[in-house]
């Protein structure tokens, strides 16, 4: 019977995920996701900034809340002049890299080696990425928190954890599909419980958008949305980002 208490005591011990109050978690959302539901925000691209449409990333047949990730991405770098010298991108090198000047990336792709690279188990001989971009990939792994937490591994004191992933999707790449999408505060939640630090959590809505993507079972562009970048701040997301510190 000792040796079966024992034995538990050192399971539990291994236990390291952080344990996240109801009132931590208000907080949480009064500091970072109620503080974005004003005018300005819900307005920010209403009239988009087509001189931005790069042919580098060109935004025709690209989904739209994509567009507007990377553009609110673009204003966080360079609001807090954010540097990258050495940078881990997850299945694929997306267009947001664009904007880290000088960065070195590792490119880590699954179906290149889903031994080593399944992040539910992530193996990689580095630990020092000061920059992890992961983008669109958290609603097609069943333990979000436990992959947030081997990339966490992977990364340098003080480095920056960026993703954007959907928070209204339509089925896609079924069955490695399991959500269908995120809340800010749920995205928050997942973050803060595998040891980041939130610096930013941002999100974008918008009903047309929704119903169109919806109905066709399709990823509308910017060209098909006739109220192009309103937020409709008051109904679910289509898309949610963060940037977090280790």
């Amino acid at each position: 019977m000792n040796k079966i208490i024992i034995l538990l005591l050192i399971f539990l011990s291994l236990d390291s995920r952080i344990y996240i109050s109801n009132e931590e978690i208000r907080g949480i959302y009064q500091k970072y996701v109620l503080v974005n539901l004003n005018n300005e925000y819900r307005n920010r691209y209403k009239q988009l900034p087509l001189d931005k449409n790069e042919s580098i990333w060109p935004w025709e047949n690209k989904d739209f809340p994509r567009v507007i990730s990377m553009l609110e991405f673009e204003r966080f770098i360079k609001d807090n002049k954010i540097v990258c010298q050495n940078g881990l991108a997850f299945n694929g090198v997306d267009p947001e890299w664009h904007y880290l000047k000088d960065c070195q990336i590792t490119r880590v792709d699954y179906i290149d080696n889903p031994e080593k690279f399944d992040l539910h188990k992530l193996e990689l001989e580095k630990n020092d990425y000061d920059f992890v971009m992961c983008n669109q990939t958290l609603e097609h792994v069943y333990d979000p928190i436990k992959c947030l937490e081997n990339i966490y591994k992977h990364m340098k004191e003080g480095g920056i954890l960026y993703f954007n992933v959907p928070g209204d999707s339509i089925p896609h790449d079924t069955p490695i599909h399991f959500y269908t999408g995120f809340t800010p505060i749920g995205v928050a939640v997942i973050v803060k419980s595998a040891g980041f630090k939130i610096l930013n959590i941002g999100h974008w809505g918008n009903l047309e958008y929704i119903q169109k993507s919806q109905k066709e079972s399709n990823w509308p562009d910017y060209r098909e949305i006739k109220s192009q970048g309103l937020n409709d701040t008051d109904i679910s997301p289509a898309i949610v980002w963060v940037f977090a510190q280790k």
